[in-house]
This record gives C-alpha cells, structure tokens and sequence, in this order.
C-alpha cells in the first residue's frame, strides 16, 4: 500500500467518525448546558485528551519539531512550562472556577469575567479580544492543514483548508462541547499512536541509540549541553506557561467538568498526554538533524519524516495525527471565539430577553460564520503561520491571567482593574513584538503589565460591595478590620 493511499484511507475513516460524533451529539444535546459545557458531565479522561488535543495544534507537529531540528533537546524548557502550567491550572484555578460556574451557570469565559467584576464593559472588551486573536489563529490552522493535504493529494491549499473547515464547522455547529470533547479524545489517540508508533521506527531507521549518539555531536555540536543561557530558559518556561495557564479553552473544559476530583484527574491526564508527545517531537527533530542535516526549511522536517522516512502506513498515520492536531485546536476555538459574539455580545449585552431556544439557533449560526472567515485569511500571501501560533497564545496569556488568578484570590480587584489590567497586558505584549524588545518573550512583560494594571486600576478605584461577590468570596470569609478596645484603668 503506498503513502498516498494509506493517508486517504486512515484521514477518510477519521472524518467519517468526527462527523458521525458530531450528528450524535446534536441527537442528545438538550440545551444550551449541554451545547456549551457538555452538561457538566466530562470525565476525566475525555476532558484531559481534550486539553491535550487543543493544546497540541499544527504548530506542535510542524514548527515544534522543526524548532528542536534547529535548536536540539534544549528547546524542552518550553515544554517544561506547559507542563507546570497544567498542574497549577489544577490545583489554583479549577476548583474556585469551576465552583463558581456550576453556582452562576456559567457558560463562557466572558461570564466569569462580568461575573467576577461587574458591567458590560470588561465582557465586551474580552470577548472582542478574544474573537479578534482566534480568528487568525484559526486561519493559520487552516493553512497549515491545506498546506499539508497540497503536499499529500495534490489539492490546491485553498481548497484543502476549505475542506478541513466544512468538516470541523459541521461536527461543532451542530454537536457543541458534547461532540468537541468526544472528537478531541479521537484525535488525541491518533496524534499519540502516532508520535509512539512512528518514533522507535525512526531510531532504528537512523542506526538506534548507540549510532545516534556518536552522530549527533558531530552533525550538531551546539545539541550538547544546555544550549540557551538561564535569560532565555526563564523566558521559555515563562512564556509558554503564562500561555498555557488561563487558556480559555483550559478554563470553559474545568466549566464542563462535574466535580475537582475530576478536574484535577483531567489535567494529570492532559499533562501526560503533552509530556509523552513533547519528548517524543523533541527526539524526532534532533534524529531528523542527523539523517538530513542541511535542510533549508526546518518545517519540512515533519512532511519528508512522514512521507519518505517511516513505512507508508505509520507515516501516513502521523500525518493524521497532524490533521486531527488541526481539526482538535479549531474546534476548540469556534467553541470560545463563537458564544464570544452570540452569547456574550449579542444575547447578554444587547438581547438579554432571548429565548433559550433562539439563543441556540443565533449561537450556530454565528459559529458557522466565525469557522467560515478564516479561511478567507489564507488567501493573503503571508507568512502568518509560525508568527500567530507562536503570538496569539501571548497575546491572551498577557489579556487573561492577572484578571483570572486576582479576581479569583483577591477580592480587592475591581471592574476598572480588569479593563485596565487586560487592555495594558495585550497593548504591552502587542508592543513587545512590534519592537523586538529584548531579554524575554513578549508573554512575561505583557504579563507583568497585566498585573500591574490590575493592581493600580483597582486600588484607585471603589471596591466592590461583599454581597457582588458571593460566589468568589463567602460573606462569612469577610472579616472587618479588629478594633483595639480601650484600656479601662482603675484607680
């Protein structure tokens, strides 16, 4: 069986299951709980794939590996950082959010965000933030995706990322959280299977362990050691783990898990999941640097793996797994970006009085609308792919984790903190990137801007009445300051 047909194959079975998935979840589906949050009712290892899934997108089996065939395995403390990110996710955030949603019904992130502080102000401006960066996010896993199906069947990209967005559109549209968690553990099982599958074949292809590393000194001195100095390993673990921690993909997942035992299994699963595909990507790329050591593209590295390293059937299963690393991210994001506009602008700012039912039907549409614009960005002849995937998880990194970690821990913060804290947060990261600052990733000082406009905007501000935050803060947790009582001398 040759690449071609074993690729047609496995990505034609895949699709035919993602959309079944997807027609059986809108059989089942209820309402908007079951739409938006899967009914509060995601296991733990459905939810941890899940996170998983979203977290490994195109840029994880295309750039990444590319990335450790340019800089070898010290390109790992970038990985350290999502790891760590998990576990506090976990242990910090999900219980007091999760809590909250089930207390307040929340739905969408932009909920916890007016929930939490008050007006329509900090809703609307996360919520445009947040359309505003997945929307080209999405049109570059679009590209990657039509990139890859040109490079495979000989489809104009155009057209395969047209092909990819009809089928993730249909199974989320109509399924919701429901069939997202369901497909995300599919492609979560692909992308493994592949990465451990595909990996020991490639060691042996390239001569096993021992010939590799008497190989790899000669080929790429620069591997042995540390390769980056402790600047720029803070800045990694930082960077990417700011960008992991208040995802709100991660966030809205906690929402539709039923109780902490589970949100944390999740996230230990998730963890996992992301540990064993990130040493794997790791180790592929530096085997890949010995076997063909003068690439000119360090993204190619993926594709000629693939397609002319690895038997034709492994190799076609790990292209799958880039597939389904595309279909499991987009996803995701229509689930965020979508409600963001229909829900959070439209329904709560603007039409407060829709029905539940019509909430639903201007929900799906507006989702299908959001699927279909990306795709329109790939026809721009730019370079967005590695420069969005690497940016846009910033961007919301700076936007979101000083209103999400504060609002969640200190009751002092305040609506005007928040917008100040997420306009100052993106606005500085933004800037860091258009000016190449120095020392760090832009994510740490959008990050620590974000903090610091949390912090003045809201000791400048009024605070907010102990009875707007009960479902943060338990009237009986506010203690009023002691007052000494006075000396009563005898005499």
């Amino acid at each position: 069986m040759s690449f071609e047909t074993a690729f047609m194959l496995l990505l034609g079975g895949f699709l035919i299951v993602l959309v079944f998935e997807g027609w059986r979840s809108f059989k089942t589906n209820k309402g908007e709980a079951d739409y938006f949050v899967a009914g509060r009712k995601v296991g733990a290892w459905t939810g941890g794939a899940s996170i998983a899934a979203t977290q490994m997108s195109a840029g994880t089996f295309v750039g990444t590996v590319g990335i450790h065939y340019l800089t070898g395995a010290s390109f790992m403390w970038g990985w350290a950082g999502i790891w760590v990110a998990f576990l506090i996710a976990a242990f910090v955030i999900a219980p007091r959010l999760r809590r909250y949603s089930r207390e307040r019904n929340a739905l969408t992130f932009p909920d916890f965000i007016a929930d939490r502080f008050g007006g329509k102000v900090p809703r609307a401006v996360i919520s445009i933030l947040l359309v505003l960066s997945y929307l080209v996010f999405m049109s570059a896993q679009y590209q990657a995706g039509g990139v890859i199906l040109e490079a495979a069947f000989g489809i104009p990209f155009f057209w395969g990322a047209v092909i990819l967005m009809v089928l993730v559109v249909i199974y989320t549209v109509f399924g919701g959280m429901t069939a997202v968690v369901r497909t995300d553990f599919l492609q979560q099982m692909a992308m493994a299977l592949g990465v451990v599958i595909g990996l020991p074949l490639l060691i042996s292809h390239a001569g096993g362990m021992s010939s590799l590393a008497a190989s790899l000194p000669a080929v790429a001195p620069e591997f042995i050691g540390w390769g980056f100095g402790w600047a720029e390993i803070s800045s990694f673990w930082l960077g990417f783990g700011f960008a992991a921690l208040c995802a709100p993909y991660l966030l809205v997942r906690f929402y539709s898990m039923p109780d902490d035992r589970t949100c944390r299994r999740a996230s230990g699963i998730a963890l996992f999941f992301v540990l064993l595909t990130g040493i794997c990507i790791g180790i592929a790329g530096m085997v890949m640097r010995v076997l063909y050591p003068n690439l000119s593209i360090s993204d190619a590295a993926s594709t000629i793996l693939a397609s002319e390293v690895l038997p034709p059937f492994v190799g076609a299963l790990l292209l799958t797994a880039v597939i389904m690393a595309v279909l499991s991210t987009v996803d995701s994001v229509l689930l965020v970006a979508g409600p963001a506009i229909s829900y959070d602008l439209y329904t709560a700012l603007l039409r407060p009085d829709t029905s539940e039912r019509r909430r639903t039907i201007i929900n799906r549409w507006v989702t299908l609308v959001i699927g279909m614009l990306p795709v329109l960005l790939t026809l721009q002849e730019l370079d967005i792919v590695q420069f969005v995937v690497l940016s846009y998880a910033a961007l919301l990194g700076s936007t979101v984790t000083a209103p999400v970690l504060l609002g969640l821990y200190w009751r002092r913060a305040t609506k005007v903190g928040a917008v100040w804290s997420m306009v100052s947060g993106f606005g500085t990261c933004l800037l860091w990137y258009v000016i190449d600052g120095p020392f760090f990733e832009p994510v740490v000082p959008g990050v620590v801007a974000g903090f610091a406009g949390m912090i003045i905007g809201s000791l400048l501000s009024k605070p907010m009445k102990p009875e707007e935050l009960t479902s943060f803060f338990p009237l009986d947790s506010w203690k009023p300051a002691k007052t000494r009582k006075p000396t009563v001398v005898s005499g």
